[in-house]
């Protein structure tokens, strides 16, 4: 990687991987819906404390844009939104197993992931038009190479 855009890159396998715990809850694979949901669940808070450890951090000294404190704050918001959303999620996918109708639960928990995937969707577009792309402009290669060595989050194409 040499980009700060690369870590969309992220974004799209981690989107990609969400969707097959999806698809495995269609097929009411429960059993591979919660291993796929904990990987999904492990890489995703990674990335999330990459991003507040290391990404924003370095966004807040190299940058003074006045405005961004507003959207900066906001990531944050997001970022506990998401844990929340996970969080829920893990719980329903345990108590499905034990639910008299599993297709109705498997539903709800479809229906629940909606919100949180339009979240991301928002979450990444902020990313993807603001923050990366003014990072590129104040980092080196140099220290855009070290800094994603120190990435936590497993590199796009991992396979779990």
């Amino acid at each position: 990687m040499t980009s700060f855009s690369d870590l969309l890159e992220m974004h799209n396998w981690l989107d990609d991987l969400f969707l097959s715990h999806q698809r495995a809850l269609l097929k009411m694979d429960l059993g591979r819906a919660s291993l796929l949901l904990q990987a999904y669940e492990n890489e995703l808070l990674a990335h999330l404390n990459d991003e507040e450890e290391l990404i924003i951090p370095l966004y807040t000294q190299r940058t003074t844009d006045p405005s961004m404190s507003g959207t900066l704050e906001m990531v944050f918001k997001e970022h506990d939104t998401l844990r929340r959303y996970l969080s829920l999620f893990r719980d329903q996918v345990k108590t499905m197993t034990n639910s008299d109708d599993i297709e109705r639960a498997v539903l709800q928990l479809i229906d629940s992931q909606y919100l949180f995937k339009r979240l991301l969707v928002l979450h990444d577009t902020r990313e993807r038009k603001i923050l990366y792309p003014q990072l590129n402009t104040v980092t080196t290669d140099l220290e855009r190479e070290t800094l994603f060595s120190r990435l936590d989050a497993s590199p796009v194409g991992t396979s779990h």
